[in-house]
């Protein structure tokens, strides 16, 4: 075993990928980031150019490898944003862009080709109740179009791991992204697929997360100073990632993943039954499943506020931490603004709304409202999550620069204590940790102190942790009857 291990872990995000060389006790040594466009023209559309991902890789990797110069790398892992489609015709080469999980142009379609009987099978065997944000869906949209003649569907991960080690696989749980994924078995359904009307040679071979292929000569070229044959291990989902470094650090916890969207998770045993409308997503560890919520527009809408106030993120947080108003502010604002929402609600229809507003209206209000409508709906989510498990804290990871506010916010709602994790890049950590246990070598994590890594939490005076709750009270009645109150629900 090495005593000092390199690993080079790719976290392929929503809007920017990270890179980071991180040793044996998942310290990271050095990491860059770079961003991407995400193309918007139309409603509802979301797609990203591939190229830009593997330019973006390339900058980061030799950003970080001229960082620390001459050191090797044991191995490479891969994590990414799922579920993002990326087609591939017979030759291998990407068919026009990929569409991201953001994208809902899919969702009339998911309507449309599903009864509800059959999204009610898609949601017991794959572990969804499915929408347009899904591989197939997302595939079966394009397929009017006589340019798109696709041999083969991935990933976004699994995308970037075929350039790298031409390679066709994919991992459980961004398998589960597909909605043809049968969970008990981990393989893909034949119902589910006969029921989408695909043809399952469309589809990547499913194997481990620890899974290792060696890297090719492309992949070389975009991993500019890595050397050619260096294992490159499958890895997971990004929330997945996460969810397997927080666990490693705090057992029978609740993560909460703060990024463009907040996914909530927490771990149960693989044949257990889930209450309400979970996702049920393969963990690392076969042995568990992870039951997660999804709240889609969370730091996409904090990022909206902002650039509308002109400001940066983390200024609107510092607005709304030292709001002097915070006990009277009567703005309740529903952060629904991606147009649809996979939380308690599950809508794919839902809007964001603003409620109590007044002429004595501050900026400083609207900031803060914002935070609470997120803290709210993470609080919400936690509890239908504490109906399948116990739960002994919440861990909560936000942006590097974040002064813990959701944190704080949600800890005056629950009453199981929250934690904030100063050491940041969940996912990033996770990956490495996987890669770690490829190569044997994730004994020295094992040994460290979990709570040195915890930050700061503020907390607020009792008054206003009153007047939070009292809010969050008439929160939940708007919510109950958002944009529409004699609407059902899309899905029903």
């Amino acid at each position: 075993m090495s005593k000092h291990a390199r690993i080079l872990a790719i976290d392929l995000g929503t809007s920017r990928v990270k890179v980071g060389l991180v040793d044996e006790r998942l310290v990271t040594l050095a990491s860059s980031s770079r961003v991407y466009p995400t193309l918007t023209s139309d409603v509802g559309m979301a797609e990203q150019r591939s190229y830009d991902w593997l330019g973006a890789i390339n900058a980061a990797t030799k950003s970080v490898l001229e960082t620390v110069p001459s050191s090797r790398v044991d191995a490479v892992v891969v994590t990414a944003q799922m579920p993002t489609l990326v087609a591939l015709d017979a030759a291998g080469d990407v068919i026009g862009n990929a569409v991201t999980w953001q994208d809902s142009r899919a969702d009339s379609l998911v309507l449309a080709h599903l009864d509800h009987d059959s999204r009610e099978r898609v949601r017991v065997v794959a572990g969804t109740p499915i929408d347009g944000r899904y591989i197939i869906p997302m595939h079966l949209r394009r397929n009017g179009d006589p340019s798109y003649q696709p041999a083969t569907l991935l990933s976004a991960k699994d995308y970037l791991y075929y350039v790298l080690t031409s390679h066709l696989v994919t991992d459980p749980s961004t398998a589960s992204g597909f909605g043809n994924f049968d969970i008990t078995s981990a393989s893909w359904s034949d119902e589910l697929t006969a029921l989408w009307g695909i043809e399952t040679d469309l589809l990547p071979h499913v194997v481990d997360p620890h899974h290792a292929a060696p890297l090719n000569e492309v992949g070389a070229a975009v991993l500019e100073g890595v050397t050619p044959g260096t294992p490159v291990v499958v890895g997971a989902a990004d929330s997945v990632c996460a969810h397997h470094f927080i666990t490693a650090l705090f057992n029978d916890s609740a993560s909460v993943i703060d990024g463009s969207s907040t996914v909530i998770m927490a771990s149960l045993p693989a044949a257990s039954a889930v209450e309400g409308e979970l996702l049920v997503t393969p963990l690392v560890d076969p042995s568990t499943c992870g039951a997660e919520m999804d709240l889609l527009s969370t730091g996409s809408s904090i990022g909206w506020l902002a650039k509308l106030l002109a400001l940066s993120p983390e200024d609107l947080e510092e607005l709304a931490i030292t709001n002097p108003h915070r006990v009277e502010n009567e703005v309740l604002f529903l952060p629904y603004l991606a147009r649809g929402e996979q939380g308690v609600i599950w809508r794919s229809d839902l809007t964001g709304s603003i409620d109590g507003l007044s002429l004595d209206a501050s900026r400083a209000d609207l900031s803060l409202a914002l935070f609470e409508g997120i803290a709210i709906e993470t609080s919400r989510c936690i509890e239908v999550l504490r109906h399948s498990q116990s739960l002994q804290r919440v861990v909560c990871v936000s942006s590097p620069r974040s002064r813990h506010l959701g944190a704080s916010l949600l800890g005056a709602l629950l009453d199981i204590p929250v934690l904030a994790l100063a050491q940041q890049s969940p996912s990033l950590l996770g990956a490495a940790l996987i890669a770690l246990e490829f190569i044997g070598d994730d004994s020295t994590f094992q040994n460290l102190d979990p709570h040195s890594l915890l930050a700061d939490v503020p907390r607020f005076e009792t008054v206003y942790r009153d007047a939070l709750v009292r809010k969050a009270h008439e929160y939940l009645k708007i919510a109950a009857h958002a944009n529409d109150p004699q609407r059902t629900r899309s899905h029903a």
